[in-house]
Order: C-alpha cells, then sequence, then structure tokens
C-alpha cells in the first residue's frame, strides 16, 4: 500500500472541487477500500494545524499538565477522533443499504479534512492574534465552521448517495462523536 505524493494531489485536488459543490471531485480520489485506508494518511497531513490549534486551545483554557501527559492523551485521542467516525458510518451505511459506498465516503470525508483545515487554522489564527476585533473574529471562525459543516454534508450526501437530512444526520454524528472524544482527553489532563 504505497502512497505516492501524486496521489495525495490528486486527493486533495478531488477534495477541493468538492468543496466548490463539484460532485466530479468524487473521481479524483481513490474510492476502493485500498483507497480508504490510503485516506488515513491525510491524519499526518493534518497533523501540525491540529498541534497548532490544540496548543491554542489548551492555552486559551490554562490547561498546564505535563508535556508528555498532553502529548499521551491528545495523540490517543486524535487517533480515536479519526477512527470513530469512520467505525461509526460503517454501521450506518449497512443500516442505509450504502455499505457498497462505505470506503469512498471514508476516503473522501478523510481527503476533505485536509481542505477543512486549510480553512479553518487560517480563520483561528486570524481571530487570536488581534488582527480582527473580538466579535469579528469569534464571528469569522463561526462562519468557517458552519462552511465546514455544510462541506462535510455535501461530500457524505454526494459519497454515499442518501438525502439531505441523512447526510445531516451524519454531520451531526461525526460532530458528536468528536466532542465526546475531545471532553474525554480534555478531563484526562
Amino acid at each position: 500500500m504505497t502512497l505516492t505524493a501524486r496521489d495525495v494531489a490528486t486527493s486533495v485536488f478531488g477534495a477541493y472541487r468538492l468543496a466548490r459543490l463539484d460532485p466530479a471531485g468524487l473521481q479524483f480520489i481513490d474510492r476502493t477500500p485500498e483507497g480508504a485506508l490510503k485516506s488515513f494518511y491525510a491524519a499526518v497531513l493534518v497533523l501540525p494545524a491540529y498541534a497548532l490549534l490544540l496548543a491554542i486551545r489548551l492555552a486559551d483554557q490554562g490547561i498546564e499538565a505535563p508535556l508528555m501527559q498532553v502529548v499521551l492523551v491528545e495523540g490517543i485521542a486524535y487517533v480515536v477522533n479519526w477512527t470513530a467516525f469512520p467505525l461509526a458510518l460503517h454501521r450506518v451505511a449497512a443500516l442505509l443499504d450504502r455499505s457498497g459506498r462505505w470506503s469512498g465516503a471514508v476516503a473522501a470525508n478523510n481527503w476533505a479534512a485536509v481542505v477543512q483545515m486549510g480553512a479553518y487554522l487560517p480563520a483561528v489564527v486570524l481571530s487570536k492574534i488581534g488582527l480582527l476585533p473580538a466579535g469579528l473574529g469569534s464571528a469569522l471562525v463561526f462562519g468557517v465552521m458552519l462552511a465546514m459543516m455544510a462541506y462535510q454534508w455535501f461530500v457524505l450526501r454526494t459519497a454515499l448517495e442518501v438525502n439531505g437530512p441523512t447526510a445531516a444526520g451524519l454531520v451531526m454524528l461525526d460532530l458528536f462523536l468528536s466532542a465526546l472524544i475531545g471532553d474525554f482527553a480534555d478531563n484526562l489532563l
């Protein structure tokens, strides 16, 4: 299972096309079971930005846990977060009679995370460095979060070929799992 730079570029381009609400973006993403497995390399691409966001969040919360504890707890939470939704989606896809589209949905959703982070990180940094008034910075971050959820909705609706409310439910499931995992990890610090 080799992943080349070309594979990554093609997959991220497909995710970018999906962000432009172009369903043809799926054609650029390997939607086979092997492609779904390879798509978890997106977690490696997103990791540096996630680490920066985590540092910002922990500083804002005033958490002063030992560095090794933070790395261990948040590292495990990161892996669990990247795997929880695909596992839940596997079961939901079976219930929706969409098992054959599961690997494509996982691959598209994982590569979409790279595009999402490309929008979210700058919004958070702009909000935190003080170039924008506090209210405007918060509104920017909130708006980007809403756009990210709408984007994920489109990706899941397109990749699974489900209706809008079903895709919205899946986005809410992912949000719930992420919040649950994040809160559990934060309580360990």
